[in-house]
């Protein structure tokens, strides 16, 4: 993950989780060798490329409260250490050896624009109320922020250092993402014409803008070449990444031959006409590639030693209960006795893309087919599909789940007795609400770091993200009865199927009392649950004998329910 290339050194840096943790790692293509550059007792989250250091991140067990610390040489010495704040990354001068960068206190929705000596001493510039992030010094004296108003959309700030002041920038509330800077000009990834990420030139000063692209997909990727001439751009279409070049003063495209399928991670320039870029698909693990932009030529530099077999699979669509085409992949097999899993996604702003996946490689090659939906929600397929949920619709993403089973029994996939469901994060809670609502349709069902009442999620996540998500899921004032009679607690005594959890004691997202009490609940009622909760893990499992744990069991559960 998070591939980067420095040319001062010819040398490509990323994290892996080679060593079974995730740590920073660097490569030298000319040379052909790889080091480790940290052995950090925690994760490593995140690094930015200085000209003298590197700035590490790290979290304890996953808590997302990233620390920084400074790596010279072999030593990384401390940055930003206090474990009650979560810090987040700004800009840094080199010159001046000071850090512009947010943090919030784990308890408070307040989060503080600061700058930070080399040496680690604090200075907060400002205080606001709700979440922001730093994109940019426009000058000496003044910086742009962004301000997250729900959980999609931002809006654009400048704050004035000397005056301590704020002002709109007179652009729409909507999507923004990897700012570019250069020669009087601004751009970026944003959706607010038409729903869609595109490239688009902004002023900041005056709010016009111009849409430099007009793909119907989301880019997801936007890297700039040295001489500022093109741009690669990485566009999801329909989950696959597609690459193109784009000259930046024409703006003409062109699509690249660098992979056929599958999803691009990261991506960078590397010397001359070359990109680096991290790739996998349903049957190829990670890899690290190197692309030739004069020849067109693609050859992997890193990858996993293991072997892997091919898998049938396949994207599809089926038409949901009101007519919504909702899109799926799946993991077929040729067993004699068919069986199939459904597995829900997180967010619910994510997507579930033909990326290589563990899990669903280990249930494919064991019989099970996995069936993957991007059900109403998701994002990647436009704004109108991504609100498609929204607050009162949430059961119409339960019965899009609902629909895609009985796709799945009318084209004879698998028979409705052989059917199971299972979810992460968002996923999870969309696991338990089928087996509250429905629980005659599926034989099992696992639910990980999934959201038992929407009640308590609300009441115990974090305060500054509780505004956001209530504009999701609807706020306890205004949509309190409604949250209550659809939350799969309260109806966890009509669970009739054998279910599994799973959670985490650093989990900063979905609180660990969401699992205990759902399992309490079944346990008092003599149900039949599996409870495995992990000590040092947050809401995303980075350890990986915790993510083998975890997926033998579910092989094993499934194997026994189905």
């Amino acid at each position: 993950m998070n591939l980067k290339y420095k040319s001062e050194d010819q040398e490509l840096y990323f994290i892996s989780s080679e060593s079974g943790m995730h740590q920073l790692w660097k490569y030298n293509a000319s040379k052909g060798r790889k080091v480790q550059l940290t052995r950090s007792d925690q994760n490593v989250k995140n690094y930015w490329l200085e000209k003298e250091h590197v700035t590490v991140a790290v979290d304890y067990h996953g808590n997302e409260r990233n620390q920084f610390h400074v790596m010279d040489g072999d030593d990384m010495k401390p940055l930003a250490e206090n474990p009650d704040y979560f810090h987040h990354y700004g800009e840094y001068d080199d010159g001046q050896n000071i850090y512009t960068m947010v943090r919030n206190h784990h308890e408070s929705s307040s989060f503080d624009l600061c700058i930070v000596h080399g040496k680690g001493a604090f200075k907060v510039l400002e205080t606001f109320d709700g979440p922001i992030r730093f994109i940019h010094e426009l000058s000496p004296d003044r910086v742009l922020l962004s301000r997250d108003v729900d959980n999609i959309d931002e809006a654009l700030l400048i704050y004035d250092l000397d005056e301590g002041s704020t002002e709109a920038v007179a652009l729409p509330e909507a999507r923004f993402a990897s700012f570019k800077f250069h020669d009087d000009r601004c751009l970026c990834l944003t959706d607010m014409e038409d729903g869609y990420m595109n490239v688009h030139e902004i002023n900041i000063e005056d709010g016009s803008h111009h849409r430099l692209t007009s793909f119907q997909w989301d880019i997801e990727h936007f890297k700039v070449s040295g001489d500022r001439s093109e741009a690669i751009l990485s566009c999801n279409e329909n989950g696959h990444s597609v690459l193109y070049r784009m000259d930046l003063r024409s703006l003409e495209t062109e699509k690249l031959t660098a992979i056929q399928e599958g999803v691009v991670h990261s991506l960078d320039y590397g010397e001359g006409r070359e990109l680096f870029l991290i790739h996998s698909s349903v049957d190829q693990p990670h890899r690290i590639c190197r692309h030739s932009l004069e020849t067109g030529e693609t050859e992997t530099v890193l990858g996993n030693t293991g072997e892997t077999s091919e898998v049938l699979w396949q994207m599809s669509s089926y038409r949901s209960f009101d007519g919504l085409e909702v899109p799926y992949f799946i993991y077929e097999s040729d067993a004699e006795e068919k069986k199939a899993v459904i597995h829900i996604h997180g967010g619910p702003e994510s997507q579930a893309r033909p990326e290589f996946n563990a899990l669903y490689y280990d249930l494919n090659r064991a019989g099970i087919q996995v069936v993957v939906p991007n059900i109403r929600g998701s994002k990647g397929y436009g704004r109108a599909y991504l609100e498609a949920d929204d607050k009162k619709k949430r059961l119409d993403a339960m019965k899009d789940v609902i629909e895609l089973r009985r796709h799945l029994i009318d084209d004879d996939i698998a028979p409705e007795s052989r059917i199971s469901v299972m979810g992460r994060s968002y996923g999870g809670l969309m696991t338990l609400l089928l087996v509250t609502h429905h629980p005659e349709l599926w034989a099992s069902a696992v639910d990980i770091v999934g959201i038992s009442h929407l009640r308590t999620f609300l009441e115990h996540t974090p305060p500054w993200r509780r505004a956001l998500r209530a504009a999701e899921y609807g706020s306890i004032e205004e949509a309190g009865a409604f949250l209550d009679d659809i939350s799969p607690l309260p109806r966890s005594g009509d669970i009739s199927i054998p279910l599994m959890v799973f959670h985490s004691h650093h989990d900063a997202r979905v609180p660990y009392s969401e699992s205990v009490q759902i399992v309490e609940a079944l346990k008092e009622n003599d149900q039949y649950v599996g409870f495995t909760a992990y000590e040092n893990e947050g809401h995303t499992y980075m350890h990986q004998e915790n993510i083998d744990d975890m997926n033998s069991q579910i092989l094993e559960f499934l194997n026994r329910t189905l």
